[in-house]
C-alpha cells in the first residue's frame, strides 16, 4: 500500500510528463552516449586513465535520472511563471552535461544544482545556480538568458561563461570566454564583461573586481583537466575536495600560503596525491572511511603536513 507521500510524488511525475516530457526513455542510446565520451577522451589515451574520467563524466548517460524534483506552477524564475520547474543535482565527484530547452548546454561540476523550467517564456531564458557550470548559451537578443544565484544576476544572449557560486564560499566568480554579458552583484552597480575578463564578489566585504584572465584555465575542469597556476596549496586542497569528494585538512598552516603549479589531466586523487608529495614539502595522511549512526560511509579524510627536510 503506497503512503500519501510517494501518491503526490507519481501524481507530479505524471502531471509533469502529461504537460512536456523531459525525455523519453526509450529514445537514450547509450552506446551512442558512449562513444560521445570516448571521444571527449580521446582514443590514444590509456585505458586506465580513461576509465577514471569516464566515472567522473558518466552522469552524462544518465542525466535524466538527476532531474530530482519537479515542480508545478512556481514563480521562483522571471519568464517561469506557471511552468514546471526542472532541478538537477549532480553527485560530488563526477560532471554532468544538461541540455536546456533552447538548446544551450551547461556543464555542470559535482556538487552543484541547477534549476530551470521545461519550457523557456515570456521573453526570457532563466535559470538558477548554486556551484559551478559551464555556460554554452544559443543566441537569440530578443529572449536574453539569465543566470541567478544568491549573490549574482548574470544577463547574455549568446556567449560562453563560466560560474563559480557556491554557497559555502564568501566570494563569487565569472569568468568569460566568448561574447559579452551583463552581471549585477549584489551589492555593485551592473556591469559589461568580455572575453578574457574573470570578476570576483565578496559577498562579506561587498567588493568586485575584474581582471584580466587565462580564462580556458578556470573552465578546463569540464575536459577533465585540473589546472593550477602559481596557487596556494590552500586553494589546491580545495579544489581537491570539491573534486573527489574528500576532505583535507592542513595540519601545518604555514603551508596553506605555498603557490604551486601544475596540470593534471584524469589522474586519480591518489595520483594526484602522489605527485604532489613528489614536487612540494608535504605529505598526506589518509584515514579509512567511518560508517555513521545511519550505517553509510562518510566523506574520506585526508591530513596534509609539512615534510620535514
Amino acid at each position: 500500500m503506497k503512503n500519501k507521500d510517494e501518491e503526490r510524488t507519481e501524481r507530479l511525475i505524471e502531471a509533469f510528463l502529461s504537460r512536456r516530457p523531459a525525455f523519453a526513455p526509450d529514445d537514450i542510446d547509450v552506446r551512442a552516449a558512449e562513444r560521445r565520451v570516448a571521444g571527449l577522451i580521446g582514443a590514444s589515451r590509456p585505458m586506465r586513465r580513461a576509465a577514471v574520467w569516464f566515472q567522473r563524466v558518466a552522469a552524462v548517460l544518465v542525466i535524466p535520472l538527476l532531474a530530482v524534483s519537479v515542480y508545478l506552477a512556481v514563480d521562483d524564475l522571471p519568464g517561469a511563471r506557471g511552468a514546471a520547474l526542472q532541478e538537477v543535482t549532480v553527485p560530488c565527484g563526477t560532471l554532468s552535461l544538461v541540455s536546456l530547452p533552447d538548446g544551450s548546454q551547461v556543464w555542470l561540476n559535482g556538487g552543484s544544482t541547477l534549476t530551470y523550467p521545461v519550457a523557456f517564456g515570456g521573453g526570457r531564458r532563466s535559470v538558477a545556480l548554486d556551484g559551478e557550470a559551464y555556460f554554452e548559451v544559443q543566441s537569440d537578443a530578443k529572449n536574453p538568458f539569465t543566470v541567478e544565484t544568491e549573490q549574482m544576476v548574470l544577463t547574455a544572449t549568446g556567449t560562453t561563461f563560466n560560474v563559480e557560486a557556491w554557497p559555502a564560499d564568501s566570494v563569487t566568480f565569472v569568468t568569460m570566454l566568448n561574447g559579452r554579458i551583463d552581471v549585477a552583484f549584489s551589492r555593485t552597480a551592473p556591469f559589461t564583461m568580455e572575453a578574457g575578463q574573470r570578476a570576483s564578489y565578496n559577498c562579506q566585504t561587498g567588493r568586485s573586481e575584474v581582471t584580466a584572465a587565462d580564462a580556458y584555465r578556470w573552465c578546463a575542469w569540464k575536459d577533465g583537466l585540473t589546472v593550477f597556476r602559481d596557487d596556494p596549496l590552500s586553494y589546491v586542497f580545495k579544489r581537491l575536495s570539491r573534486t573527489f569528494n574528500v576532505d583535507i585538512h592542513v595540519k601545518n598552516p604555514e603551508i596553506a600560503s605555498d603557490l604551486y603549479r601544475a596540470t593534471f589531466e584524469d589522474e586519480s586523487l591518489d595520483e594526484i596525491l602522489r605527485l604532489l608529495e613528489q614536487t612540494a614539502p608535504i605529505r598526506f595522511v589518509q584515514h579509512r572511511r567511518e560508517r555513521n549512526v545511519d550505517h553509510l560511509y562518510a566523506r574520506k579524510q585526508i591530513d596534509v603536513y609539512k615534510r620535514r627536510r
